[in-house]
């Protein structure tokens, strides 16, 4: 019981907005410099490189799971609304707009102005960008058909802020809504490899990697600050109301190579209607 309230409760010591070591000033480094503001989210070559990236992850890690279990049209009259948490600069926004009628992206940093500008010069004009404190989401309750993350939860350093989200993706979905999460896996054996053996290793030896559950690890900006098992994952979603429909692992470099696995469990989440 005691470990459960150190799990869920945020820490005292964590200010909403400033809990991210480093992350504002990187990217207020990069910020003067459009190519390498917009490359440095996903340690891009270019923001050319940065786009084609955003489209092939959208596309394969969050489209394709959520299309199985779409209850209703995303076209306009369907009326369905999607939130991106930790929409960067907004590599994948663009293609999120393209099949959501309306899309949320919402982020810590203080430069969602330049992320606006560059999604208007390629003609998306249906993106509303919030900026957030990093442990709440700015939307109302039951406001929202689809939240998804790739490539953020892996960075955050408190398992307790990790499981807020989670509470905050139930609050704003509606009922029915879903969930396309993915959070840091520890992969000792499965990682950039092909061997699906190796990845059922890694699985099986979860509970010795991660006796906890998860782990919290020092470590330098854009790196991976938190890994966690899918048994934790589960549960914790449970814990906060959703149904699990399915896991995944990502992969490591879409389109070029789709067997080589990524560094992170994906998490596709139901809010009960």
């Amino acid at each position: 019981m005691e470990e459960e309230r150190q799990v869920t409760a945020v820490p005292s010591d964590i200010v909403p907005g400033t809990h991210v070591p480093g992350f504002r000033e990187s990217i207020d480094a990069v910020s003067a410099d459009q190519d390498a503001f917009f490359r440095w989210f996903n340690n891009d070559a270019s923001l050319v490189d940065a786009t084609f990236s955003g489209a092939w992850d959208f596309s394969w890690h969050i489209a394709a799971p959520l299309a199985r279990h779409l209850g209703r049209s995303v076209t306009a009259d369907g009326g369905m609304t999607a939130l991106e948490i930790g929409c960067g600069g907004g590599r994948m926004l663009g293609h999120a707009a393209r099949m959501f009628p309306r899309v949320i992206g919402v982020d810590v940093h203080d430069h969602l102005d330049a992320v606006g500008r560059r999604l208007a010069e390629v003609g998306i004009d249906n993106v509303d960008l919030r900026r957030c404190d990093g442990l709440s989401l700015p939307c109302d309750d039951a406001s929202v058909d689809v939240v998804y993350s790739f490539i953020v939860f892996q960075h955050l350093e408190k398992i307790a802020i990790l499981i807020a989200y989670l509470r905050e993706s139930f609050r704003v979905l509606k009922p029915g809504g879903l969930a396309m999460i993915y959070a840091g896996r520890q992969a000792r054996l499965s990682l950039h490899r092909r061997s699906r053996l190796l990845l059922l290793c890694d699985l099986l030896l979860e509970p010795l990697y991660l006796p906890r559950g998860y782990r919290e690890i020092p470590a330098a900006v854009n790196s991976t600050n938190l890994r966690v098992s899918r048994s934790f994952m589960r549960v914790r979603a449970r814990g906060v109301g959703f149904q699990t429909i399915e896991t995944c692992v990502s992969r490591r470099n879409i389109p070029q190579d789709t067997a080589r696995f990524g560094g992170q469990h994906g998490f596709l989440l139901r809010k009960p209607s």
